[in-house]
């Protein structure tokens, strides 16, 4: 399993060594990596799925981030292979973001202060399943780790979705981290994480690469 993963995260991120050359520098004031509260990234994404019903699998996704702040961001993925699929809970903290920071344009500073409470609030109690830490580092880079704790999976055999050795759908557990290069308002991210299923224990590695575009709040 090991010696797999590393030959398919390294097919993954070898086109994007160059450009992560210097990345492992940690760097606080790296001003140009931070982001504000409203900042925005969708990225779309090929990812390979290791352990799953099926062996390895090839599958497409889709990522968006809000953030809270310069480092906080909660994130709404979903992941679609041949009968699998993945997707957070979260995902409805993603449109009390898109209003709270909209509705900030048309309101005085006072209510905007509120709006900005009220919407901490519910997007952590929302979306805490799935938020991401971002580190800045040197040349437009930043590293974030991330957590899942209440991820949708449904993963079964090709044409057997009753096999008793798999849960099927089920709530699941999943932790990685992902880096991110930024180019402009584009975005490169490779990523790999781990995720486990709270019903079948069954464990699984997942990783690919996000590009992406960075709404960034003015």
């Amino acid at each position: 399993m090991i010696k797999t993963l590393l030959i398919y995260f390294s097919l993954l991120v070898f086109p994007c060594a160059v450009t992560y050359s210097q990345f492992e520098f940690y760097n606080p004031d790296a001003t140009k990596n931070q982001h504000m509260a409203g900042d925005k990234i969708f990225s779309l994404s090929p990812n390979i799925l290791l352990n799953t019903p099926n062996g390895v699998q090839i599958a497409g996704g889709a990522k968006f981030q809000v953030f809270l702040g310069k480092n906080f961001s909660i994130d709404a993925d979903i992941v679609f292979g041949r009968d699998y699929y993945h997707f957070g809970p979260g995902i409805i903290g993603i449109p009390i973001a898109l209003i709270t920071f909209s509705g900030r344009n048309n309101s005085d500073e006072s209510s905007s202060t509120l709006s900005e409470i009220l919407f901490y609030a519910a997007a952590m109690a929302l979306s805490f399943e799935h938020i991401s830490y971002h580190i800045p580092l040197k040349n437009h880079t930043d590293i974030a780790p991330f957590i899942s704790l209440l991820r949708f999976k449904n993963a079964y055999e090709n044409g057997n979705d009753s096999n008793p050795d798999y849960a099927g759908q089920q709530l699941s557990f999943a932790t990685g981290v992902q880096i991110s290069k930024y180019f402009g308002k584009f975005v490169l991210a490779p990523y790999a994480e781990y995720n486990i299923g709270y019903k079948d224990h069954l464990s699984g590695i997942n990783v690919g690469i996000y590009c992406g575009l960075n709404i960034i709040k003015k």
